[in-house]
C-alpha cells in the first residue's frame, strides 16, 4: 500500500462545504461531523475470509493506512467540518480479553493517535459492541476528545466507565441511547429515563445520540420514518432532562 500524495475519500466532504458556503448555509447550522473509518476496521476487511491473517493482523497495512486515513481527516479540519469521528467497531474484537495480532496497548494508541493528531477540531473515536477493559484503556489513553459507544443495544457497556474515568481524562461520552438497528421507535420517557442514568453514573459530560449509524436498519420498511421519529423523540427527550437539571439547580 502506497500512500498517495493527495488525501483520499473527501470528494462529497469537499462538495458538502462548498454547498454550505455557496448557499450561505453556515450560519443556520450548529455544527458539521465527518466520519472516517479507523485503519484497523478498514484493514478488516482486506483478506476478510480468516480473522486471524485479514489485513488488520499486519503492521505494515494498519500503519500505511492510519498514514492514509491521516491525511483525509486534516483535509476534513482543513474544510470547516466542527467534528471528525473515527469509527473503530473492530476494536471490541480485537481488544478482548487480550490484544489480538501480539499487538500492545501502546501500538493501538499510536496508530489512533496517527489519525487524532491531524484533527484540529473536536474528534471522537467511536467503538460499538461491548466495550471490555482493554478498549475503555486505550481510548482513554489517546487524545480524542470524544469516547464514542452504544448503551442502548448494549446495555453492559453502563459498568464499562465511571465518572471519574471522563473527568481525570478530560472527554466526554457520546451516549448511544436509541437503537441503530431495531426499527421500533423508542418513546421519549424510554430515553428521558436512559439518560437521567447517564448523568448519574458518568456525570455531566455527556452527548446525546443514536447507537451507532442507522444503515442496519436499510431495506426494513419504514426504516426511513421510524429513524425521524427516533432522532426526534430523542432530541425531546435531551431537552426535557436537560430542562430538569436547569430547574433543580436554580431552586
Amino acid at each position: 500500500i502506497r500512500v498517495p500524495s493527495l488525501p483520499i475519500s473527501v470528494e462529497r466532504a469537499e462538495y458538502y462545504a462548498t454547498f454550505l458556503r455557496e448557499k450561505e448555509l453556515i450560519s443556520k447550522v450548529k455544527g458539521i461531523k465527518a466520519c472516517v473509518t479507523g485503519p484497523f476496521t478498514l484493514a478488516s476487511y482486506l483478506n476478510r475470509r480468516n480473522l486471524m491473517t485479514c489485513g488488520a493482523s499486519k503492521v505494515n497495512v494498519v500503519e500505511t493506512l492510519a498514514q492514509v486515513l491521516g491525511r483525509s481527516c486534516r483535509r476534513l479540519s482543513e474544510l470547516g467540518f466542527d467534528m471528525v469521528n473515527i469509527g473503530e467497531p473492530f476494536l471490541s474484537v480485537m481488544l478482548g480479553r487480550r490484544v489480538l495480532f501480539s499487538y500492545d496497548e501502546s501500538f493501538v494508541v499510536k496508530t489512533l493517535e496517527t489519525l487524532i493528531r491531524e484533527v484540529s477540531s473536536i474528534c471522537a473515536v467511536h467503538a460499538c459492541g461491548t466495550v471490555t477493559p482493554l478498549v475503555k484503556s486505550v481510548l482513554l489513553q489517546t487524545q480524542a476528545d470524544i469516547i464514542d459507544h452504544e448503551f442502548w443495544g448494549t446495555p453492559f457497556n453502563l459498568q464499562a466507565y465511571t465518572r471519574d474515568d471522563f473527568e481525570r481524562a478530560g472527554k466526554f461520552l457520546a451516549f448511544g441511547c436509541v437503537s441503530s438497528v431495531n426499527p421500533r421507535v423508542e418513546t421519549v420517557e424510554e430515553i428521558s429515563h436512559a439518560l437521567r442514568n447517564a448523568l448519574e453514573r458518568f456525570g455531566p459530560r455527556i452527548i446525546v445520540k443514536p447507537d451507532c449509524g442507522f444503515g442496519g436498519m436499510l431495506g426494513i420498511p419504514g426504516a426511513y420514518e421510524a429513524v425521524l421519529m427516533k432522532l426526534k423523540n430523542m432530541v425531546r427527550a435531551a431537552r426535557v432532562v436537560a430542562a430538569e437539571r436547569e430547574s433543580s439547580s436554580s431552586s
